[in-house]
């Protein structure tokens, strides 16, 4: 029976697309369902298959797999659930993307504890105010933002470090998830300026499933895909667009680790064989700006941005430079992404400047 990854044409997105039809998509159902399994212990099937790369801003390239990753994650839940965390406790991370920090992101969310993903270039009043705000039970860092993270006061604090990784590597490898899909999963802290601390949005497990209409019509992710998302996984196009939705998908997702640089971005573009890439409208311009783009060949087929509008010069770039046209997407942190430019939809115009259907 023919599933929503199986169609690609807008004219399909709009016969099949349903709630019930996501539904298909996952072992999960309304009533049980856990963010972690369904990205990762399910498609840990031994084959030491790549589910995430990373492109470090030293040049460094870091390859983990769905195997090591559901199995650090496991690890880490049986450490957790020793040390005494229950679910619905917080459990916050500040790390750039690194086996670290998918191996506490998703080890908290087995537990049925909450994760609380927080931006590493956060200086102690930022830290301060969302720690106080959402009373993590443990704060996960490195070793460079852990002299920041001690004058918290009241806060207990785990360093992502090899240490780390030895210690929780006496526990079993696997972990038997029983979260509801009702469930809280995630506090998600905005982007927001309007106020000293802007909102953390409470998504709940089956808030997965939902997303999945963004993945499929708004970065047009698709089993075979070779998927890249430069976006800070602290933030929400990052975590759920960039990692959530194509590792539930069980596509290989590619992230970005220290300060950005375009030029290192399209080495990896190019290196990775990348195929669809869904990215901020800044960094699509500050690969422009570089002046490098022609020093690259690439394979990109899906295009999408999000943030703000693309101004001409740089959607001329985009379409000079990777032959495809950028589909934007419009959506917030509290509900998600509303309109889609649908990549990959063949039979789909995309007007540069507009944005959706009525």
């Amino acid at each position: 029976m023919a599933k929503l990854t199986d169609y690609t044409s807008y004219a399909d997105a709009q016969a099949h697309a349903s709630s019930s039809a996501l539904w298909e998509l996952f072992d999960g159902d309304r009533e049980h369902l856990n963010i972690a399994h369904e990205c990762m212990t399910r498609h840990a099937d031994g084959s030491g298959r790549t589910a995430v790369r990373i492109a470090h801003a030293d040049g460094a390239d870091e390859i983990l797999s769905f195997d090591e990753i559901a199995a650090r994650s496991a690890q880490f839940a049986h450490w957790l659930v020793e040390k005494g965390i229950q679910p619905g406790d917080r459990i916050a991370f500040m790390l750039e993307p690194s086996l670290p920090f998918y191996t506490s992101l998703f080890g908290a969310m087995m537990t049925g504890a909450i994760s609380v993903p927080l931006f590493t270039l956060f200086g102690l009043d930022g830290l301060r105010l969302r720690v106080d705000d959402c009373k993590p039970k443990l704060l996960v860092t490195n070793d460079d933002k852990s002299d920041i993270a001690h004058q918290v006061d009241g806060l207990d604090i785990v360093v992502a470090n090899d240490n780390l990784l030895n210690e929780i590597s006496q526990y079993p490898t696997v972990f038997e998830t029983r979260t509801k899909a009702s469930d809280l999963a995630v506090f998600q802290y905005t982007s927001g300026t309007t106020r000293e601390l802007p909102a953390a949005v409470k998504h709940t497990h089956k808030s997965l499933v939902t997303l999945m209409f963004a993945a499929l019509y708004g970065t047009g992710i698709r089993p075979g895909d070779e998927y890249f998302c430069p976006s800070s996984p602290a933030w929400g196009h990052g975590l759920w667009h960039g990692t959530l939705a194509p590792l539930a998908l069980g596509v290989t997702t590619g992230t970005f680790a220290g300060r950005f640089d375009a030029v290192r971005l399209m080495k990896a573009l190019q290196d990775y064989k990348i195929t669809n890439m869904s990215a901020a409208a800044t960094h699509y311009r500050m690969m422009k700006n570089s002046g490098k783009g022609d020093d690259f060949s690439f394979a990109i087929n899906k295009l999408s941005f999000t943030g703000e509008p693309c101004d001409p010069g740089t959607l001329e770039f985009i379409d000079e430079t990777f032959k495809v046209p950028a589909c934007s997407m419009y959506g917030t942190t509290e509900i998600g992404v509303v309109l889609v430019n649908f990549p990959g939809a063949q039979d789909y115009d995309v007007k540069p400047g507009s944005l959706g259907k009525p």
